[in-house]
């Protein structure tokens, strides 16, 4: 977590982590999205130019998550079609036809027949892993699908009415047979989904073939909601019925069994979990690799450098090397309208996020600067031509992330000398072949400072601004002693190699 102790901007110093980029796709609306850019219809796992993910592999990516594989049922597509009206917000050309079911109302973890097989994503792996990508999956940990099997065939599996409760049962908490609708202790009950038990015994051992079942076919796996199966939060949101059927609380954690159980078969396998809460360093202690960080992301939205300041200036260096460090996601807004329909401002938000230790995560539109959200119960988008800005932006500033010095080099953040130092944040990527520093003035205006780089060789230096290519001859004397001199225009970065 961040310490919320506003004082000296602290030189945190982390030396040789990985620093992965993950992109996610929403699958089947990628695949319409890719059946209209070749002309031909793409459905299926094995149509995929491979091509477009060789293209992912060349902006630096390295994970691949492809969101929405597995098995989904009827019930689910028909409780979204019979909820039609809450789509044309986001999709004012809306038709009954772009409805294809949430995907995080699963019937069974075994590939979507309508993308292929589960030998097809096996398949799939393979090749992503020759051209040096590796795959992300889903878990969705919390519910199954309302027309899962293992609601006829293992009922004890899930969350059920107490025994002594009258029937018929109440429909806005349960299912005809007593089975509870999926939820957390916030957000009430999803109705296209039935609960799993947590504290049966049974249901966690088959909730732990599942996660092993995904792990062998890919390189990690993104847990959703991955904070409400913790025992605390599970007992308060269902301690009726769990007291009522005479379950007692797990000696231990289900993450911490499964990551541990599941990290002895496949070692290299990473766990991204969405994570809420203030949870994150929980879950981070329980074994995952990687927890979504929001805080950040939340007080950059104000558009107050004071409250972003807040948090950066007291980092912990280990909270943030297992973050997931990001501007958008399916859940969250576009970019762009999360901070005031300002791309500019949400380019060089994406950056600040990207020049910290961490996973530095990429939602599916957000290089094109979209606005429009993808809802996940939909095939597509509201169509738009996106942002020039940020295409352009992030063009230029993915090569540069894509540095070694960035993916696993020593970082260090700077302070800012001057009057004007309150705009400014700066950070030094560096490994035995480049040294970097990026320097972002997160306000309205130009700022000037100077940000001393105590590591600058001696003598005259040429300097390259890596966003511009333009160069500057400088002192290595002077920005070790006195600092490198800076004018930034507000909203905006430089990011310079020097030696």
């Amino acid at each position: 977590m961040y310490n919320f102790v506003i004082g000296i901007l602290l030189m945190n110093v982390f030396v040789n982590a990985y620093n992965p980029t993950i992109y996610e796709l929403s699958l089947r609306p990628w695949l319409y999205e890719l059946s209209d850019k070749y002309g031909r219809k793409i459905s299926k796992l094995n149509d995929i130019p491979m091509e477009e993910f060789q293209h992912l592999k060349e902006i630096g990516v390295d994970y691949v998550w492809l969101m929405g594989i597995w098995q989904l049922g009827k019930y689910g597509l028909e409780f979204d079609k019979a909820h039609a009206n809450d789509y044309k917000s986001n999709l004012p050309d809306f038709t009954i036809d772009d409805v294809i079911g949430s995907p995080y109302a699963i019937t069974e973890f075994v590939c979507n027949s309508e993308l292929g097989t589960d030998q097809d994503i096996i398949n799939l792996r393979k090749k992503l892993n020759d051209m040096g990508l590796k795959l992300m999956l889903d878990f969705v940990p919390n519910h199954s699908a309302i027309d899962s099997p293992y609601r006829t065939s293992n009922i004890d599996y899930y969350i059920r009415a107490p025994p002594n409760t009258p029937t018929p049962y109440d429909s806005e908490y349960y299912l005809p047979d007593g089975v509870s609708y999926g939820g957390d202790q916030w957000d009430g009950f999803w109705k296209d989904t039935a609960q799993w038990n947590y504290w049966n015994q049974d249901t966690r051992n088959y909730l732990k073939s599942v996660v092993m079942k995904i792990a062998s076919m890919s390189d990690g796996m993104r847990c959703d909601m991955a904070m409400v199966i913790l025992n605390d939060l599970f007992y308060n949101k269902w301690k009726p019925q769990l007291d009522a059927w005479g379950y007692k609380r797990p000696s231990s954690e289900f993450w911490s069994e499964v990551i541990k159980e599941t990290k002895q078969q496949y070692p290299n396998t990473i766990f991204l979990a969405e994570v809420y809460w203030s949870k994150e360093q929980d879950l981070i202690d329980l074994g995952f690799d990687y927890v979504y960080e929001k805080w950040l992301l939340d007080q950059q939205a104000t558009l107050d450098v004071g409250k972003v300041r807040a948090i950066l200036s007291n980092l912990n260096i280990n909270y943030a090397t297992h973050s997931n460090h990001f501007v958008e996601n399916h859940d969250e807004p576009r970019a762009i309208i999360k901070f005031s329909g300002k791309d500019y401002i949400s380019c060089v938000a994406a950056l600040m996020s990207y020049s910290i230790p961490g996973a530095r995560f990429i939602n599916h539109g957000q290089l094109e600067g979209l606005s429009n959200k993808l809802d996940v119960h939909l095939r597509r988008s509201y169509k738009e031509s996106g942002s020039t800005y940020a295409k352009w932006f992030y063009g230029k500033i993915l090569p540069i992330l894509n540095k070694d010095a960035f993916k696993s080099g020593n970082w260090t953040q700077l302070n800012v000398i001057g009057d004007q130092y309150w705009k400014f944040f700066a950070f030094r990527w560096t490994n035995s072949s480049e040294k970097i520093v990026v320097i972002i003035n997160y306000s309205d205006g130009s700022g000037y400072g100077l940000v001393k780089l105590s590591d600058a060789s001696s003598g005259q230096q040429t300097i390259t601004e890596l966003i511009t290519g333009q160069t500057y001859v400088r002192s290595g004397d002077d920005m070790r002693n006195n600092g490198l001199g800076v004018i930034v225009d507000g909203w905006n970065a430089q990011i310079f190699k020097y030696f």
